[in-house]
């Protein structure tokens, strides 16, 4: 059976196609990968992990196209891409204009999957979304305010962490790591110098050397300047390849103790080499932290306002104290998107 699968995301975020190569080899174990890449170029296909015999749609008329005579003529499975989810008009509409197709398809023998998503902000424009995501066969999401605003489905973890170092590679990895990692997002609050003087003296308190870390591209600038600031170095994109920027982050990643971060995917993709999060959060409504905590990694926030010094290095020795039982979640959550992916392979059997 042929599988239908958008891999559309940010020309300039390693975590996008992180997520979405996770998803697509799930999915190509149910089937025969049509994925649509749009105009994307090779430097972002690169983070996909895409395989010969998956067939690339590169404009938006053909990929409708194909889905229609599919429609018409074979039961096939629709597969929503992954990732963030905006409950806006336009982004309502799109669901509803799927509605027929997915109807139709159903009535063939055909199926719909929508996993891995996050809902933002919950908005009254949930109710369509919601209609249409009733013509679904698995529908999962990544954190429990999502799954609350929406009012069906299940919880299953970002796909990201099926990423990463092996499960036994990760259990024996050792704590004695030089490097503090911090990836701060380029749009959001600036470090004040309150927070970047607290930062130093957790880095200094542990021994760890700091290296502040683009995941996206535009953050390069705020993490160069960060580094200047705290004290020491930055990893920034030198070319617009995410395998090559990925690799780099790894190896970062793997040398950290600690990730200090307000985006998910580093939090997320820290955790699969076994440097542990103290994710930015400020009144409980940060992603990053929703979706730690919906597999099991609680207590690792911090805000942008700290109280001092003295209580940064406490939650740090808090969350390294727990490092085993937080890494074993990463294990856990594995498992969890093992068994979403035959699930999903069990709809095609």
């Amino acid at each position: 059976m042929r599988i239908f699968a958008s891999a559309m995301g940010q020309i300039d975020n390693v975590g996008d196609t992180v997520l979405r190569r996770a998803f697509l080899d799930a999915l190509r174990e149910a089937g025969e990968l049509q994925v649509f890449v749009g105009s994307r170029a090779d430097s972002y296909l690169s983070g996909l992990g895409l395989h010969d015999a998956d067939r690339l749609f590169r404009t938006s008329t053909d990929w409708r196209r194909e889905i229609s005579r599919s429609t018409l003529r074979e039961a096939s499975v629709y597969a929503f891409n992954a990732g963030e989810m905006e409950l806006q008009r336009a982004y309502a509409l799109r669901y509803l204009r799927l509605a027929p197709h997915l109807a139709l398809n159903r009535l063939r023998g055909g199926h719909a999957v929508h996993t891995g998503f996050g809902v933002r902000q919950n908005t009254k424009w949930r109710i369509p979304v919601a209609a249409t995501l009733r013509l679904c066969d698995l529908v999962a999401w990544r954190d429990d305010y999502s799954l609350a605003a929406m009012g069906l489905g299940r919880i299953a973890p970002d796909w990201a962490f099926a990423t990463g170092a092996a499960d036994a590679d990760l259990l024996a990895s050792t704590p004695d790591r030089p490097l503090l990692a911090v990836s701060v997002r380029y749009n959001g609050r600036r470090p004040d110098s309150e927070w970047i003087q607290a930062m130093r003296g957790l880095a200094g308190a542990f021994g760890l050397q700091i290296v502040a870390v683009s995941q996206i591209e535009r953050d390069g600038p705020l993490a160069e300047e960060l580094a200047v600031k705290l004290g020491g170095t930055a990893l920034v994109w030198d070319g617009p390849d995410h395998a090559e920027q990925e690799v780099k982050l790894r190896a970062v990643y793997q040398r950290s103790l600690l990730v200090v971060t307000d985006r998910l995917h580093a939090a997320v993709i820290g955790l699969t080499e076994g440097a542990l999060p103290l994710v930015i959060a400020e009144g409980g409504h940060s992603k990053a932290a929703r979706t730690l905590d919906a597999v099991g990694i609680k207590g690792a926030t911090i805000g942008w306002t700290l109280p001092d010094a003295a209580a940064l290095e406490r939650r740090a020795r808090d969350v390294i104290s727990r490092r085993e039982p937080i890494l074993r979640h990463v294990v856990e959550a594995r498992a969890s998107l093992s068994e979403l992916t035959r699930a999903i392979r069990k709809l095609t059997e």
